[in-house]
């Protein structure tokens, strides 16, 4: 539910203008040359709250929703198990454990300059289990199973330094900037079900890896934005994005089993592609 609540918002802000990107209109409220909104005639108009013709966009609601791809790190490690005599186990990745997930975002930025703005977005992310997983053998027999989904929700807060807006091949402005974020994200636990040994049920009941965890985040990203209407502007972003590691539940897998030490996640790495909005007022 929020993950569908936080996507009608960024969807929202981006508003039914997107269908005419093509078209080469001109916002006469923008100045692309300063990043400034207001009326660039030499009298404002009598109803205009811009009275300079210089209208800097202080106050903003930004939201955004995307794909997220698992990039790098392990969720199950195998290089950290007890080395139990008879276990030959698989590190098994994010990628390979999980579809590729969905990221939401939603808050708001204040502009300290024409080109910078602090920003502070919500999130909401999720990715669906990619099905039973291969974990190695256990005297000779495959164990298999199934991670449960991965899910998170935290917030971050930014510095983002728009350049020079340029035309676009297609569209009439177009603003590049780049970003750096910092915050935290709070994974939801994260079992193993179904798991199986040589074809038979090896546990019946949920296998605990990870408890829910508050990690820390960062991010560098880099986008465009382009001006749809007065006040408003929708983009494409991209970067990499770095999560802490999760906390390990040793209620079973407890140091000297057999299992022991498959939890050791040390952080997760993914690539955000995400279409944004963003309202001025």
């Amino acid at each position: 539910m929020r993950l569908i609540m936080l996507g009608t918002a960024a969807i929202a802000l981006s508003g039914c203008s997107f269908l005419g990107l093509g078209g080469k209109k001109v916002n006469p409220n923008y100045n692309a040359q300063t990043g400034y909104y207001g009326q660039q005639a030499a009298t404002p108009a009598p109803n205009s709250r811009c009275h300079t013709g210089n209208c800097l966009a202080r106050w903003n609601i930004e939201g955004g929703i995307g794909p997220s791809f698992a990039a790098g790190k392990n969720i199950i490690t195998s290089s950290r198990t007890n080395n139990v005599e008879g276990t030959d186990f698989n590190s098994i990745s994010f990628g390979d454990a999980y579809d590729t997930g969905v990221r939401a975002e939603l808050g708001g930025s204040y502009a300290l300059a024409p080109n910078t703005k602090v920003t502070l977005l919500g999130h909401y992310e999720q990715a669906d289990s990619d099905g039973r997983q291969d974990w190695g053998t256990i005297d000779g027999e495959q164990l298999t199973g199934a991670l449960t989904d991965y899910k998170a929700f935290g917030g971050e807060i930014g510095l983002r330094q728009y350049f020079k807006p340029t035309n676009g091949v297609i569209l009439n402005s177009v603003r590049p900037y780049v970003e750096a974020r910092a915050g935290v994200s709070r994974v939801s636990d994260i079992g193993v079900v179904g798991t199986e040994l040589g074809g038979a049920t090896f546990s019946a009941a949920e296998v605990p890896l990870y408890r829910d965890s508050w990690v820390g985040t960062a991010a560098g990203l880099v986008g465009v934005e382009t001006p749809i209407a007065r006040y408003t502007t929708i983009g494409l972003e991209t970067g990499v994005r770095y999560q802490g590691g999760l906390r390990s539940d040793n209620s079973v897998l407890a140091a000297g089993s057999t299992l022991g030490g498959l939890n050791n996640n040390s952080g997760r790495v993914s690539i955000p592609l995400t279409l944004r909005g963003r309202y001025r007022f």
